[in-house]
């Protein structure tokens, strides 16, 4: 059987220097079309990256649920090292009420929240401590899944989430191409003695809408999962569904849902993997 994870990674709920960048490319690529959506998008639509509506009711439409991993992003801007712009401007404030009401609300009517762990976050325990604990407090119960920024991961990061308190982690997976990084197709438990569990991302949105043939190649991604009795985990961040930015990415969305309905899959969230998986470990 093929089991079904969706899952939302939110970066970012709203553009910052995309605002300037996005037509620039669309004009320098003569693409005059999508240079005016974008203007149009910038001047008509408030938050354009907020997405939930959307990924909501498409979600609510197939009758599914997803798992939804908040960042808390705390890395500062330094001027002579432009790597760092990207990560510490356009970010949200998780305190934000807009965002305090939205978690609320996806939690209370069968959403699951994670943590998205901060860039610095897989190397520094207390960071992710604090991470996890802010996230608690919002929600008002334990939070047992994680999946990291950028998929960073580092030498003890396993160890690092175990000590954290998490059941389960969801960053083990391609940022190019998609499929099954080291050919790990199965959940697996890497601490010995421990229930803490690695669910392995399979599909993020933006390698499957640049590989080619991707619908062939789901076909047979999903088909391996099924061989396997394991978790096909989809990744698709909340600013992906804003169609004038990315178009398509929505309907690419959909149609994964109506192809893994038509194998009988059977949806759920990381939560609810992971009891699988302690069930018949």
């Amino acid at each position: 059987m093929i089991h079904v994870c969706l899952t939302h990674d939110i970066d970012r709920i709203d553009k910052s220097y995309q605002y300037l960048t996005k037509p620039m490319r669309a004009l320098k690529s003569g693409n005059i079309r999508l240079f005016l959506k974008l203007i149009w998008s910038a001047l008509t639509i408030r938050r354009p990256y907020w997405g939930f509506d959307v990924l909501m009711r498409i979600e609510e439409m197939y009758g599914v649920k997803s798992t939804c991993f908040f960042l808390n992003e705390s890395i500062k801007p330094q001027l002579k090292k432009p790597s760092s712009w990207k990560l510490a401007f356009g970010r949200y404030n998780i305190h934000d009420k807009k965002i305090v009401g939205i978690i609320r609300q996806l939690d209370a009517n069968g959403w699951e929240i994670g943590v998205h762990g901060s860039f610095r976050s897989n190397a520094d325990e207390e960071l992710l401590r604090q991470e996890k604990k802010t996230l608690e407090e919002i929600v008002g119960h334990k939070v047992i899944g994680i999946r990291q920024h950028y998929l960073n991961f580092a030498e003890h990061t396993f160890e690092i989430h175990n000590r954290c308190g998490f059941k389960y982690d969801s960053t083990w997976g391609l940022t190019k191409g998609i499929g099954f990084k080291e050919g790990r197709v199965k959940p697996f438990f890497p601490i010995e003695g421990s229930d803490y569990c690695e669910i392995p991302m399979t599909i993020m949105d933006s390698p499957f809408a640049e590989t080619p043939n991707r619908w062939e190649q789901f076909e047979q991604i999903a088909n391996e999962i099924d061989r396997n009795n394991a978790y096909l985990v989809i990744n698709y961040h909340n600013n992906y569904f804003s169609d004038s930015d990315y178009q398509g990415y929505d309907k690419d969305y959909i149609r994964m849902i109506e192809v893994l309905k038509e194998h009988d899959a059977k949806f759920m969230t990381m939560g609810e993997a992971y009891k699988q998986c302690i069930l018949h470990r």
